[in-house]
């Protein structure tokens, strides 16, 4: 009986061992029909790269940002060269605008000395035609000697008058003779004059067309530089997307927003620079000497001056800022201000052309000038001569209808080579190059001379 009971318990355990077995198999399979969690990939694993490979996929990801960052320099590389060839336009324009103004002014002496010559030759005419008339007034009595005289005389008073008589007609004749000379001499100088005038003019003039001529050619090459650059900056920004495996139209973005972060760091180191600037005037202005001299050799701040004293060093000065220059003289009110603005904000849209003012075209001191003129304030025709004529502000006291000076030299105002009118709001109105419409624009302060101007 009891080995019965173990045979049974033997069969048992047999039995629930081939059960589990069984019940494994059957998870087996169906574990290969359905899918448990990210390992049931229908594909097998890939091997894992090699030690080259994942040293080759870190090399293109470095040449890739290496080339990201020289597509990135390139572009900053055009905007600095278009930058400066928009300069040289305005230099340029600015030299015409001067020539321009040298030949107006050579037009006008020559006019005075024509006037002056036509003049001269009518005195020169009266003076002939009064000697002509004496001297024939004089002929007729020419064959009367001495002797004549005193047989043809009725009286020895009568003789005496008629010697009176030849003489002031002789004194008559050498003074028409002289006024005739001096009225040849004035005719002769003032056709030099006329002559000189219009030699100065013909070189103003050939000056002028040197000048156009050379501002044409620097608009031409900006014109081809832009272009070309446009291109180059939309393969560069196509390579960048490319690098990126972003957009065409997100790289713009970002090329905008770095070029319009570059232009607010240099406006802000601009106008740091002239903040700096004013401070120290306003700090040079404000210090009073340090020590001064009495007689009998006191000092101003009460010491002795004994022989045993030692004076003390005076301490070395400090360069104190320029001043602005001593011409200018600022006539305008605050209201033409306003009123110029208004005059000009008419003008918007009106095209960019050399030495223009108006009226349906203007340059850049063209258009500041014929401004003023609408509200009766005259000022001089060019940026650099504007400069020189109107009143220095600072920057913080700008108000609307002052004027803002471009520069390469903020100290030589012969560097000057654009002009732009403060409207209010931190906004200016300008006409700036060829090809670019007037319009209303963000103040700039990059390249701007120490001082504004207020007509």
């Amino acid at each position: 009986m009891g080995r019965i009971r173990g045979l049974d318990e033997e069969r048992h355990g047999h039995g629930g061992i081939l059960a589990l077995r069984a019940l494994g198999a059957a998870v087996l399979a169906l574990g290969l029909v359905i899918p448990w969690g990210p390992t049931a990939d229908a594909n097998p694993p890939a091997d894992p790269p090699s030690a080259e490979e994942a040293q080759a996929a870190r090399d293109a990801v470095a040449a890739g940002t290496l080339s990201v960052r020289q597509a990135e320099a390139a572009l900053g590389t055009l905007r600095t060269e278009l930058a400066a060839a928009q300069v040289r336009v305005q230099v340029a324009a600015a030299d015409y605008a001067e020539a321009q103004q040298a030949v107006e002014q050579a037009e006008q002496a020559v006019a005075v000395a024509r006037t002056a010559a036509r003049k001269a030759h009518k005195g020169e005419l009266a003076a002939r035609s009064g000697l002509a008339e004496v001297y024939r007034a004089s002929a007729r009595d020419a064959d009367l000697g001495s002797l004549d005289i005193a047989f043809q005389a009725a009286s020895v008073p009568d003789m005496v008058g008629r010697s009176a008589v030849e003489r002031a007609v002789q004194r008559k004749l050498g003074g028409a003779m002289a006024e005739y000379q001096q009225a040849r001499a004035s005719s002769e100088s003032a056709d030099a004059r006329w002559s000189a005038a219009k030699k100065q003019r013909d070189a103003a003039a050939e000056q002028a067309r040197t000048a156009f001529d050379a501002a044409q050619a620097a608009a031409a090459d900006l014109a081809a530089r832009t272009q070309a650059a446009e291109v180059e900056r939309q393969a560069l920004v196509e390579r960048l997307a490319q690098l990126r495996q972003t957009s065409v139209e997100i790289e713009n973005e970002r090329e905008a927003a770095r070029a319009a972060a570059a232009e607010a760091a240099r406006e802000a180191a601009a106008k740091a620079e002239l903040e700096r600037q004013q401070e120290a005037r306003a700090e040079a202005a404000a210090v009073a000497p340090v020590r001064t001299e009495r007689p009998g050799g006191g000092s101003a701040d009460g010491g002795s001056a004994g022989p045993e004293a030692e004076p003390a060093p005076a301490p070395a000065p400090r360069p104190a800022p320029a001043g602005p220059p001593t011409s200018g003289v600022t006539t305008g009110s605050e209201g033409l201000g306003i009123g110029a603005v208004a005059w000009a904000r008419t003008r918007l849209g009106a095209p960019y052309l050399l030495g223009a003012e108006g009226p349906s075209a203007y340059d850049c001191s063209g258009l500041t000038m014929m401004s003023w003129a609408s509200q009766g304030v005259n000022i001089t025709r060019t940026s650099r001569s504007q400069y020189l004529a109107v009143g220095k502000v600072d920057y913080g006291s700008l108000r609307p209808g002052d004027l803002v000076f471009y520069g390469s030299d903020p100290g030589d105002p012969a560097s000057i080579y654009h002009v732009a009118m403060y409207t209010g709001g931190g906004m200016m109105i300008e006409a700036t190059l060829p090809g670019h419409p007037l319009s209303e624009n963000p103040l700039r302060l990059a390249n701007a001379m120490p001082y504004a101007g207020r007509p």
